[in-house]
């Protein structure tokens, strides 16, 4: 019934920005709503011996074990073909210590705290999610992101969209994207998403328990683009007709955005004599086209968009805990029956986003969201997909996808190599390259 009253939800003719101010107060409750029950740290336990037997059996057939889809790392440069498509995978540069982590969390805090804490909530649910080659990675060390540029543009990766945190002049999370910018030889293209959202304790999104304040004054967020308006310079930045690209995570919270872009870019033409690329990164409603306010195009980010579409599954599947609160989504019905597809975005300037997989248990718990059943064939037949219907398409300035994610691990979204699945996922992606150019000159 839940599923169904959030479908019925989001199609209602109500603004867009009303309708996400609600939302957002919906979650605001509920988040407080949950913090009173952690303080209890009761834990309720279904009653039932098969199926504790069965999670306990499968936890402890977990060590060592490798999924039927694992795969070795593959040389395959050699093997490059033009695909004319850009691969975009998001880039989350918090895999390092930092004073705000030290001070919020605990010192030595890294993404790879929460990472490790996921607990599996049901027979089959893989978690804890556990890095393959490039281990608990540290991003102050250059040898680590040298490594995950040369093995992303291996399997055919050519971009990574950095997350850039930027609170009132104050940047978080920058150290990583410094040492990048400082080194040339860190050779992969690159874009920014400016995460334009208060940095909370929960990660929830919210304005609750905030920690870093973005003002939210068109002041405030004309003076944001001087910030990164020198990167723009930087030959690997990438460009769409010869403009720097860059996406904003919440557009709708842009104050009076047509006067705050139309100043960025006449900043950005004033001081280096580029044009700008400005990208509203969707958010659950996509009926409201961002082109009318200023924007060039628009990206899906995925499940946002989706999920209120795809097939709830939580009653059917046996979770441990009495008290479960999340919600369990099917990735295979979900990819074998296309509900990726928006057909607002086939009208619109909108780039595609495609998710491996889904499961942000490490964070929020037994309250996570999980898309049960992903595997690297479902992904790779999502992916081929929207490669060739990107390449049939005549309203977008460029064949761009964006992959969520290179490396959001706390969030279950990520493309480097794991020790379970090892490089499958990387692997499923370069085939889909290959196969959706391979079949075109097939048709040809």
């Amino acid at each position: 019934m839940k599923s169904f009253l959030k479908k019925i939800y989001w199609k209602l003719p109500i603004n867009y920005k009303l309708k996400e101010k609600i939302s957002q107060r919906r979650f605001e409750k509920i988040i407080k709503k949950e913090e009173v029950q952690d303080k209890n740290k009761k834990v309720e336990i279904v009653d039932n011996k098969e199926v504790l037997y069965s999670y306990v059996k499968s936890n402890l057939e977990q060590y060592g074990s490798k999924s039927e889809y694992f795969k070795e790392y593959s040389e395959l440069i050699e093997e490059n073909i033009n695909s004319n498509v850009d691969i975009a995978a998001y880039y989350l540069t918090q895999f390092h210590p930092n004073p705000e982590n030290d001070a919020w969390w605990g010192k030595g805090t890294t993404e790879w705290n929460n990472v490790n804490q996921g607990t599996p909530q049901y027979v089959g649910h893989y978690q804890p999610r556990r890095p393959g080659e490039f281990g608990y990675y540290d991003l102050r060390l250059k040898d680590n992101m040298q490594r995950q540029i040369e093995v992303a543009k291996n399997y055919g990766v050519n971009i990574f969209c950095f997350y850039y945190y930027w609170f009132d002049g104050k940047r978080l999370l920058e150290r990583p994207l410094n040492m990048f910018l400082e080194n040339e030889d860190l050779d992969i293209n690159f874009c920014y998403c400016w995460a334009n959202e208060n940095w909370t304790k929960r990660f929830s999104g919210t304005d609750e328990g905030i920690l870093m304040k973005i003002t939210n004054s068109k002041e405030n967020y004309k003076e944001f683009i001087q910030s990164v308006l020198m990167d723009f310079k930087d030959n690997r930045y990438y460009k769409i007709n010869n403009k720097p690209v860059i996406s904003i995570y919440r557009p709708s919270l842009i104050p009076e955005a047509k006067e705050v872009l139309e100043y960025w870019r006449n900043k950005v033409k004033e001081e280096i004599g580029m044009d700008l690329y400005i990208v509203a990164v969707q958010e659950r409603d996509t009926s409201f086209d961002w082109t009318t306010i200023g924007f060039d195009a628009e990206t899906e980010f995925q499940p946002k968009q989706i999920q209120h579409n795809c097939k709830d599954i939580t009653k059917n599947i046996s979770t441990l805990r009495k008290d479960f609160g999340g919600v369990i989504y099917d990735y295979e019905d979900l990819v074998n029956h296309k509900k990726y597809t928006i057909k607002d975005n086939l009208k619109k300037k909108v780039y595609p986003a495609v998710m491996p997989m889904w499961d942000n248990t490490a964070r929020r718990n037994f309250r996570g969201t999980i898309f049960h059943g992903s595997t690297p064939e479902l992904y790779k037949k999502w992916l081929y997909d929207v490669l060739c219907m990107v390449k049939k398409r005549n309203n977008l300035d460029k064949n761009l996808i964006f992959i969520n994610a290179w490396n959001e691990w706390g969030e279950g979204a990520y493309l480097e190599p794991d020790s379970y699945y090892g490089y499958a996922y990387l692997q499923a992606t370069k085939e889909a390259i290959t196969e959706a150019v391979l079949g075109d000159k097939s048709v040809n």
